[in-house]
């Protein structure tokens, strides 16, 4: 697999990175019914709350498919757990409400946290069942996942798993976004995305009250279970920048390998 380095220069990445400098503006009012796909609560709003805040600005249907519970985030028993599935499932619908999606359109497959990447195939088999049941009820025309380079194991596994859905029942654009990018990124998935950015200027605080309702991994989510997840400062400074930036997949099995 070919990567593409920082110091390391040929014509080819040399394309690229002009490309990635003329990064289009995304015409929200062009994408028809939207759908989300967030591994865990809280990357639909890191990673799209901008574009979600404005769809709902504009009357645009906007769908967030949740693959987990996020009930890993922090570290405990089978009973923890699942009460912290009950928490993020709450700090999910409070985000959306606050990025102005109201009611929320949230379709939770409420798969465990980090178990993505080792599903059996009869699992699979109905999640995919379930993904393809959703945009055929939707209408659904425009797809956002996480990047299928994401560092996160249930990052990469989700945009794997989307990608063999969409293969049978193909949508009219797909776009990736960042949440752990790795440092370097392989040259099939560079080369299979035209970078686009949404200009959000606006709605920096809205974005940034909506991230503020996830507070069980903004500090101490309960006293006896102080161990675990708290998002970085740089993460939260780089995702309430005025731009949300995302990559409009090419050639969706080029881009996966799936």
């Amino acid at each position: 697999m070919q990567l593409v380095r920082a110091n390391h220069s040929n014509e080819l990445e040399d394309g690229l990175r002009g490309e990635q400098e003329l990064a289009r503006e995304l015409n929200v009012e062009a994408l028809g019914p939207v759908m989300v796909v967030a591994p865990h609560p809280d990357d639909e709003t890191l990673g799209c709350g901008g574009l979600i805040a404005r769809c709902a600005s504009l009357g645009k249907p906007v769908t967030v498919l949740a693959m987990t519970t996020g009930d890993a985030s922090h570290p405990g028993d089978a009973a923890w757990r699942a009460r912290l599935a009950r928490i993020r499932g709450r700090e999910q619908l409070a985000a959306l409400c606050a990025l102005g999606v109201n009611p929320p359109d949230l379709v939770s497959m409420s798969l465990p946290d980090g178990s993505l990447d080792s599903m059996g195939m009869e699992v699979e088999t109905e999640i995919l069942a379930e993904i393809t049941s959703v945009i055929r009820a939707r209408g659904i025309c425009s797809v956002f996942l996480p990047a299928t380079d994401d560092c996160h194991s249930d990052h990469r596994a989700t945009a794997r798993l989307v990608c063999r859905g969409l293969k049978e029942n193909p949508v009219d654009r797909v776009f990736s976004y960042q949440i752990w990018p790795p440092d370097r990124r392989a040259l099939h998935v560079v080369a299979n995305e035209q970078p686009y950015h949404l200009d959000m200027r606006d709605l920096v605080g809205v974005k940034r009250r909506a991230i503020q309702e996830h507070r069980s991994q903004l500090g101490v989510v309960d006293e006896a279970h102080t161990e675990g997840f708290r998002m970085p400062e740089e993460l939260l400074r780089e995702k309430l920048k005025d731009r949300e930036v995302y990559g409009r997949v090419k050639d969706l099995v080029a881009w996966s390998q799936c």
